[in-house]
């Protein structure tokens, strides 16, 4: 058994600086967002196989121990898929060398995603799959009643990365630890329910740095922090350039989500919900950037996994297709992406991020 517990020797989170951090860096590279080599995720040069077929090229999760595939199966599209193709995206997925899979307590009614993993997933790949789930609880009481629901819908005795989910405002982050969340996690972790913790957000940056902060100060590890990145937040709040570098020195795996801003890359609603659900997005990609180059921009940075929402098996199979083809970019073609999709860059469409909620 890996240890997950060990604490990255870092300096405090206090001291920790985006200029000091950032400042051996030219201004070219800065403006692509583009990492000093040995701060990168280290990558698999050779594939690795397990009794299921060759895996996608795997990465380190932080320091937790833990490597994970590059590519992950966004589990709340379950939900609107027909329950043939369920089973279907999860034997394409498991051929096409994923073994991260995503899901939550509250993506569909009453668990649907997480009863359809235990129902397709769980039984025949138990064995070779990283499981991560996730509660919106913010009460001591609602967490454990959450837990014991996501391990009976999966059949599925220990966790391996439970996270707390949409942490929206820094006043959010300050109550999921005074109303005892955190306990209930550790609590977990400590008894092996759970192998790691993580906690993920998409509307605030700064709801992102105070959870780190929270961390840090109080002695407690973690294994893991869930955000939005993709070719167009370098340009508008971004938790590119604010969040990744305090992860990294404190040795937190990232976990990339709305890569493709909940659909609204494509044009049109998207994932439509929030302050702009009824004003369309123009189309990014395909009209103005490749697909490939979009989610190669995601790969290029220190990220553990991408995890991809998709509405059909055709879409899962254009996102193996890239990670299996995914090319390493030069600090010039990050540039010129970053420049390129920062004309769609604003609340439109990454619809999600502060302006859409009270903070």
């Amino acid at each position: 058994m890996k240890d997950f517990n060990s604490t990255p020797n870092t300096p405090s989170l206090q001291n920790i600086s985006r200029r000091t951090f950032l400042g051996g860096l030219s201004s070219a590279a800065l403006a692509g967002i583009v990492w000093p080599s040995n701060l990168l995720a280290a990558r698999s040069t050779t594939p690795l196989s397990d009794k299921f077929g060759t895996l996608l090229p795997t990465r380190p999760l932080g320091k937790s121990g833990e490597s994970v595939t590059l590519l992950g199966l966004g589990g709340q599209h379950f939900r609107w898929l027909p329950d043939d193709q369920v089973e279907a995206a999860i034997e394409k997925a498991i051929s096409g060398g994923i073994r991260f899979f995503d899901t939550a307590n509250s993506y569909g009614n009453e668990q649907l995603s997480e009863r359809l993993y235990g129902k397709y997933l769980i039984p025949k790949y138990r064995d070779v799959s990283l499981i991560m789930t996730k509660t919106m609880a913010k009460d001591t009481a609602t967490a454990q009643k959450h837990f014991d629901l996501s391990r009976k819908n999966m059949g599925t005795d220990v966790i391996d990365l439970w996270q707390m989910h949409n942490i929206t405002s820094v006043k959010d982050a300050n109550r999921r630890w005074d109303e005892g969340v955190v306990d209930v996690f550790l609590k977990a972790k400590e008894e092996g329910k759970v192998r790691m913790i993580g906690f993920t957000g998409h509307h605030d940056y700064r709801a992102h740095l105070e959870m780190l902060r929270l961390f840090k100060e109080r002695g407690v590890p973690l294994q893991a922090v869930q955000m939005p990145i993709n070719v167009v937040d370098p340009s508008y709040d971004s938790f590119i350039k604010e969040v990744i570098p305090v992860a990294q020195e404190m040795g937190v795996g990232l976990l990339a989500m709305k890569t493709m801003c909940g659909g609204r890359l494509f044009g049109g609603y998207g994932e439509r919900w929030g302050k702009h659900r009824d004003t369309p997005s123009k189309a990014l990609v395909p009209d103005v950037l490749p697909f490939r180059d979009a989610t190669d921009y995601v790969w290029s940075l220190p990220i553990s996994t991408r995890i991809a929402g998709f509405d059909n098996l055709d879409q899962l199979q254009e996102n193996i297709d890239a990670a299996q083809a995914m090319r390493k970019l030069t600090a010039k073609q990050q540039q010129t992406i970053i420049e390129t999709a920062a004309q769609r860059s604003g609340p439109v469409t990454e619809f999600y991020k502060r302006d859409t909620l009270p903070q």
